[in-house]
């Protein structure tokens, strides 16, 4: 059977040594723990065995916390070292002393989630721990408004369970916000901090912990933590659209790591069992069809007098040739001395000279007359015998 694993704390404030006690109840581990106000006491006790040292950044006037580390990787290379700072040591160490160090260096308010991690890899190895505290690298980090709608809350019944919560926890207020940062119910002492405010400067916690959600596997909960001089407080998530920020006095909140597991996560899932499926359901945005752009006619060009174009009258070519105009017709010269009676004045007796030149007898008679017989006449002689016109 393999032996427990043993931890050492060294804080004179035995603040550490609560927070440890807290985050090992959270992952209900079992271990042996040793609490030392003083770095020779830690060294000693060091002598028999330990897995994890967890220390202070400020021990004692003579010794700092990093120089303490270095001598437990001396005396005992397989021991991993953390050093927890306090609000008023600094928020992180320079980058070639973190890459050089043989410790673990985290300053306070802690990210829960981020020192639990560190802490269970340190009981193994200081190289797990190392990759333990790097952030973890998750796909494209995802937008509330990428998330589609907030999913409606019965406020009654989550009221119900909060005024539950906020007895059995003892706590001065309990806030119930979404991840679009409105806050939805508030119940105890909330005038003590600014909600609105709480709740803005933990959206980009809570949504981190939604892209985190693919890496860890099934449907992810958190509880963080943060530990400050005046008031301490625990932020639960409810699903993936909701979180309670559950506060307590500064002087309280670091002790109430087991109840807040115990009490808060059945509240937890009992607002999840209101909100059903939609409390982990992502719908996206519906995307809004583009709307196609109106058709623009062309504006019309306003001439002016001077801008007005004249036309050249248009030419057609036709491969038809033109018609050839007619001659006039030959007039003849009028007559001067036209006698119009003399014309009409014939005697009817004439014409009897008509007839006799269509009697067969008569013509026979005057051809002989003319030309002897049988002899044919000329065109001028038929046109003197009044055969042929002229």
């Amino acid at each position: 059977m393999a032996s427990m694993p043993r931890i050492i704390t060294v804080d004179p404030t035995w603040t550490i040594s609560r927070i440890v006690d807290s985050a090992m109840n959270l992952m209900d581990q079992s271990i042996i723990k040793v609490d030392v106000p003083s770095a020779s006491d830690a060294l000693e006790e060091l002598s028999r065995g330990c897995n994890l040292v967890v220390c202070a950044f400020e021990l004692d006037e003579n010794m700092k916390g990093f120089e303490f580390a270095l001598r437990v990787k001396r005396d005992s290379p397989d021991t991993s070292v953390i050093i927890l700072g306090d609000m008023d040591d600094p928020d992180e160490l320079d980058e070639e002393t973190t890459n050089e160090s043989p410790f673990v260096y985290m300053s306070r308010p802690l990210d829960t989630q981020k020192f639990m991690r560190v802490l269970k890899a340190g009981l193994n190895s200081h190289e797990e721990m190392i990759s333990a505290i790097r952030e973890p690298v998750g796909g494209a980090r995802i937008e509330a408004a990428d998330m589609g709608p907030v999913p409606a809350l019965d406020i009654d019944a989550a009221q119900n369970i909060v005024d539950s919560l906020l007895t059995d926890l003892g706590s001065m207020a309990i806030i119930l916000s979404t991840r679009t940062g409105e806050v939805i119910l508030e119940r105890g002492a909330v005038g003590y901090i600014d909600r609105e405010a709480l709740t803005q400067a933990l959206l980009p916690i809570m949504m981190t912990n939604i892209s985190v959600k693919d890496l860890v596997g099934g449907q992810v909960n958190t509880v963080q933590f943060y530990d400050g001089e005046d008031y301490d407080i625990f932020v639960l998530s409810v699903g993936l659209h909701h979180f309670m920020s559950v506060m307590f006095d500064g002087q309280q909140g670091s002790r109430q790591f087991g109840l807040v597991n115990r009490f808060g996560r059945r509240a937890v899932e009992d607002m999840i069992a209101l909100l059903g499926a939609n409390a982990f359901f992502i719908q996206p945005p519906a995307q809004a069809e583009p709307k196609p752009e109106p058709r623009r006619s062309k504006p019309k060009r306003q001439t002016s007098e001077e801008e007005a174009v004249t036309l050249e009258p248009a030419h057609i070519v036709s491969d038809e040739a033109e018609p050839e105009e007619a001659e006039p017709a030959l007039q003849l010269d009028p007559i001067e001395d036209l006698d119009a009676d003399a014309l009409f004045s014939m005697d009817i007796g004439d014409l009897n000279v008509a007839d006799d030149l269509f009697d067969p007898e008569k013509l026979e008679e005057m051809a002989k007359d003319s030309s002897g017989q049988n002899k044919n006449i000329s065109w001028d002689d038929a046109e003197k015998l009044g055969l042929l016109k002229k």
